[in-house]
């Protein structure tokens, strides 16, 4: 249950990759533009000199470098905009206006590469920020053609290039109603993942924790244990398993209610999670019954860990539950010795608190005296 959740994880959008991804493509596009202005160049039909062709390229790539780096390197995740869409179609439109006044017989060629720009940015955009793009590039486009007609109006055709603009700015209308379904329909895709990534963790949580208490459940701290007795075998770690029983918890049942013994196991499995370290884990196994995993902690450490814990939980109040009402907790500990199947621990801690049960409650039993490991589990491990 546990690793199809974990794969089901992987289907969910990764901010960090698609800002990657969004700012490579704005990169492909403008490489299709330079090798495009490039053959024009070749062919004759770039009406510039090769400084100034070499001058404007260099240019409009230290803009693109200086983006791609301000992008990858993470800095704009915290932005509204990390893949900063619309800097970068300005950018590259920009880019495509500039060329395109030298390019007389193929301009609108280069300009329609604008289409490709905006629809990177329909996905991150509003409607407004998208018509807001259009116009840049229709008013952009016009001037580039009024610059054109004041240099080389001899060669070129006001009908032509007239109609060309017309049918620019009619697609870029429509582009922006376009991109304006694009944008929302990821937006709805983006709540229904966030939706389902919820639903998800809700899910986890279900199958690894106790109902009652939020702690781990028995299954997980199962899990735990074999990845705890793993890292121990590698060398150089040790841990502790440490068994715990609420003292006469069936009394409290019987004399206050079920209702109230629901409230105390609650607090106590809160108390637990408080006084442990974020590297240690704390699981209920079942009824009355709390295990503890006290990671990288010898026996003596747990015996001190587990001491200062009973006192804390002898002093919990419960006096709005019922003015009489008191809880003490017997503990009994196993370090994991080496080569040792965690059921073996898991039952020489159990006999530990077994011990302690039997010799007053509200105790820690670290050692069965004058016993042997192998004869230490006085009941079997269930």
């Amino acid at each position: 249950m546990i690793a199809e959740l974990e794969q089901a994880k992987n289907l969910f959008v990764n901010e960090s990759r698609l800002v990657r991804r969004h700012v490579l493509t704005a990169l492909a596009i403008s490489v299709v533009h330079t090798t495009i202005c490039f053959f024009y160049f070749i062919g004759g039909y770039f009406n510039t000199t090769i400084a100034n062709f070499v001058s404007l390229f260099a240019a409009i790539w230290l803009g693109n470098a200086l983006i791609y780096v301000l992008v990858t390197s993470g800095k704009t995740l915290r932005w509204r905009d990390p893949s900063l869409s619309v800097p970068i179609t300005l950018w590259l439109t920009s880019g495509f206006l500039l060329s395109s006044y030298f390019v007389d017989a193929f301009r609108i060629s280069v300009v329609m590469l604008f289409f490709g720009a905006t629809l990177l940015a329909s996905f991150r955009c509003s409607f407004w920020k998208i018509a807001a793009l259009s116009i840049f590039a229709c008013v952009g486009y016009a001037v580039v053609l009024v610059l054109a007609f004041q240099d080389r109006s001899m060669s070129l055709s006001l009908s032509v290039e007239g109609l060309q603009w017309l049918i620019f700015s009619l697609s870029c209308a429509g582009f922006s109603v376009t991109g304006t379904g694009i944008h929302k329909l990821r937006r709805r895709l983006s709540n229904k993942n966030e939706e389902l990534s919820s639903a998800l963790e809700q899910v986890r949580n279900m199958a690894i924790r106790d109902e009652l208490t939020g702690l781990f459940n028995r299954r997980h701290m199962l899990d735990i244990l074999q990845q705890q007795k793993a890292i121990a075998e590698s060398g150089g770690y040790t841990f502790s398993v440490c068994y715990l029983d609420l003292d006469h918890f069936k009394q409290i049942n019987d004399t206050y209610g079920h209702g109230v013994g629901d409230s105390v196991l609650s607090r106590f499995g809160a108390a637990l999670d408080e006084a442990l370290r974020d590297a240690d884990y704390t699981g209920r196994f079942g009824g009355e019954e709390f295990v503890l995993v006290l990671s990288n902690t010898d026996l003596t450490e747990a015996e001190r860990v587990c001491e200062r814990l009973r006192q804390q939980v002898e002093i919990i109040n419960y006096s709005d539950l019922n003015a009489a009402l008191s809880v003490t907790v017997s503990i009994g500990i196993a370090e994991y010795e080496h080569d040792e199947p965690i059921e073996e621990t898991l039952s020489r801690a159990d006999a530990c608190l077994y011990r302690a049960k039997h010799t007053g409650r509200n105790r820690v039993v670290a050692r069965v005296e004058g016993e042997k490991k192998s004869n230490c589990v006085t009941r079997a491990f269930a």
